[in-house]
């Protein structure tokens, strides 16, 4: 309860300091007008902005881990994608100063930055572990090659993503981390380079996560800031291969991985 009183107290001197403000950032800015155009209250904003962090952060944080899990298995993504973020933050950008003032989803989402797109989409293949629940609406036949199968109005359907992600038809060595997997697809703002490709992450249809864009742009913010800032390094060199998980752990949402330790250095002569 202390800690959320301190976070809160932070908050509600950013709202207080914003309404005299343009310059509140992407979301910032959005936020601060849906608060205005409904004549939402101080304390109310705050609160509202404290669940919006937490939810964020909480359910792209196991993914961030896990793409880093990944890198450091894989030396020769890990100096792929880390030359890409170098070049576009030069290219793009111009500097770090640049790049906190101007990162935007759109030139984030473009082809400056298709390996690490590719990355996080592949990262999530493999570690996002959901089943996909429907009701039937109305009697159909679903289809199962030259099969049909009958569904009535009112039964449930639980789709297997996991399974949908491991299909070698769709995805060759698909237990396997390939950072480029996805690099060769349409990049652009808005869109997941997949089209032709089962990917369900995120969920499907209607009931799609409304978020998913902007989690996949705190994912990059992320990324792109320890790998341009940090040089990480396991402790002890490369651990022992921790992918893919025995069976027994694999669970609904993220799974757990072994703990890792590692060593943050900086790269450009940063405290």
């Amino acid at each position: 309860m202390q800690a959320r009183k301190r976070i809160l107290s932070q908050i509600l001197d950013y709202i207080d300091g914003s309404n005299a403000s343009e310059n509140n950032g992407l979301i910032g800015t959005k936020f601060m007008k849906a608060f205005l155009q409904n004549d939402v209250c101080r304390h109310e904003a705050g609160c509202h902005l404290l669940t919006f962090q937490w939810g964020l952060h909480a359910n792209t944080q196991g993914v961030l881990i896990w793409l880093f899990l990944f890198l450091l298995s894989d030396p020769i993504a890990l100096t792929a994608i880390r030359g890409e973020v170098d070049g576009a933050m030069k290219e793009v950008f111009g500097d770090m100063q640049g790049f906190l003032a101007d990162a935007n989803p759109n030139n984030l989402d473009g082809p400056h930055f298709a390996l690490l797109t590719s990355a996080i989409i592949e990262t999530m293949r493999l570690t996002v572990k959901i089943m996909g629940l429907r009701v039937a609406t109305r009697d159909f036949e679903l289809k199962d090659g030259d099969k049909a199968i009958p569904v009535r109005k009112g039964e449930f359907l639980m789709g297997n993503v996991d399974a949908v992600h491991s299909d070698e038809n769709s995805y060759p060595d698909n237990q396997k981390f390939v950072y480029d997997r996805f690099a060769r697809g349409d990049q652009q703002e808005g869109k997941f380079p997949t089209e032709g490709k089962p990917w369900f992450s995120l969920g499907s249809g209607r009931h799609v996560c409304k978020g998913k864009y902007l989690s996949i742009y705190e994912v990059k913010v992320s990324a792109i800031l320890y790998l341009h800032l940090f040089d990480i390094t396991p402790v002890g060199g490369a651990p022992a291969p921790w992918w893919p998980l025995p069976p027994q752990r694999r669970v609904i949402g993220i799974p757990h991985a072994e703990e890792v330790l590692v060593q943050m250095r900086p790269r450009h002569g940063t405290s």
